[in-house]
């Protein structure tokens, strides 16, 4: 993560859950970038949330590790696009599979970013939100 942020000079970060001990190493490195987190199923007695939504730059993201909306076993991903929906969002982050996703679905841009440092080929994503509008990538480091 940390490369990443080096990379990229974010204004901002989503954590997508598990890993919580590494998400305060990185805040740690930098601590005035906001970020904003999930927990995951493997972050036990975590007390952030399972999901949140917020607007950036006029769009409205859902953010989730994906666990509680079937991400594994629904190949067409239909509950966490139907969470989406429910927020009123325009774009779903989400983690869980660690195999990066980019992809629209009725209307919903699904992001996973796959996973940044259990894999031969570490990823992550870049969002670009401006004026409501926005632009989603997979990178690899």
């Amino acid at each position: 993560m940390i490369t990443a942020i080096k990379r990229e000079n974010p204004q901002l970060c989503f954590f997508l859950g598990d890993g919580e001990r590494d998400l305060a190493a990185v805040q740690d490195h930098f601590p005035d970038l906001p970020f904003y987190a999930v927990r995951g199923n493997c972050d036990l007695r975590s007390r952030l949330s399972a999901s949140l939504t917020c607007a950036i730059g006029g769009v409205r993201i859902f953010a989730t590790h994906g666990h509680l909306y079937q991400v594994k076993y629904e190949p067409a991903l239909e509950t966490l696009t139907a969470a989406a929906r429910e927020a009123d969002a325009a774009i779903a982050l989400f983690g869980h599979t660690h195999q990066p996703c980019c992809m629209e679905k009725d209307g919903i841009t699904l992001l996973n970013p796959g996973s940044v440092s259990r894999s031969l080929h570490p990823r992550y994503g870049l969002l670009i939100l401006e004026d409501g509008t926005f632009r989603a990538e997979l990178k690899s480091l």
